[in-house]
């Protein structure tokens, strides 16, 4: 029974482990590519000192699923050229306001993206991209998704959300800088 514990708790702590969110940097110059393997096509080069975004510690064939923050483009490097750093966190208080109820039964986001800078937005697997200063309205099925808001030169938001049917929100992206 005790064996049985252990293993379920070692079971979950590890699969929570899978899912969270690094910092990294590119340690030598590696090809970034489309997919996970030398098979798929190079994005481009990443130079030593990259900053990335990890997705998850999860790799297939070895490859980590990364964002290179200079560009906000989402790839795949062999994890050996990767220097994990610190975690991020997830957003625990979400990021959209409710803004009343909606007329119809699917959620609405009304979102703005305040900055000159293209904004992607993925609920779950669905990925929006805003131009900049662009407001547009999303509809979505009730339930929770999993976010992550980006853009160049941005650590990734990312948080979950629970949308909840005949409701309207609201979200505005923008910027905020830390002197440090």
């Amino acid at each position: 029974m005790k064996k049985n514990l252990l293993f379920a708790i070692l079971l979950l702590v590890t699969a929570i482990g899978f899912s969270q969110s690094y910092l990294g940097k590119i340690t030598k110059q590696v090809n970034f590519r489309e997919g996970p393997s030398a098979d798929y096509a190079i994005i481009k080069s990443l130079q030593f000192g990259a900053d990335i975004f990890i997705i998850s510690t999860n790799t297939e064939n070895n490859y980590l699923n990364i964002i290179d923050i200079a560009t906000n483009t989402e790839g795949y490097v062999h994890k050996s050229y990767v220097k994990l750093g610190d975690v991020v966190e997830k957003n625990e208080g979400g990021i959209f306001t409710p803004s009343g109820k909606s007329e119809t039964y699917k959620p609405e986001i009304e979102i703005y993206n305040k900055t000159n800078i293209v904004l992607t937005l993925k609920l779950n697997s669905q990925v929006y991209t805003f131009s900049p200063y662009q407001t547009k309205t999303i509809s979505l099925s009730p339930g929770t998704y999993n976010y992550r808001a980006s853009a160049p030169g941005v650590i990734p938001n990312i948080g979950t959300e629970n949308m909840e049917s005949n409701m309207s929100y609201s979200w505005q992206f923008y910027i905020v800088t830390e002197r440090r």
